[in-house]
């Protein structure tokens, strides 16, 4: 949020709507990452096979925090994914 947004919702007493859509915003994002250290934002529900797909690979095997997945587990915060073709 931009500084003079949180300033205008401060000056109306409204500190607790702030905090709330921050909430509602990270909630909606997962942070997963390569094993060559890349960080992609995705959409909360994502699935091991969306990642893949969006980083244009079409692998047949999937690896989350160096274990085997099926593409269709979906992701959380954090995860290490990996696909081999």
């Amino acid at each position: 949020m931009l500084q003079w947004e949180k300033q205008l919702y401060s000056e109306a007493g409204a500190s607790n709507v702030t905090n709330d859509i921050e909430a509602a915003l990270l909630a909606e994002v997962l942070v997963i990452r390569w094993p060559d250290g890349e960080i992609m934002r995705m959409p909360a529900g994502s699935t091991a096979a969306d990642a893949a797909w969006r980083m244009g690979m079409d692998g047949k095997i999937i690896f989350l925090n160096n274990q085997a997945a099926p593409p269709y587990v979906q992701l959380q915060d954090g995860d290490i994914v990996e696909v081999r073709m």
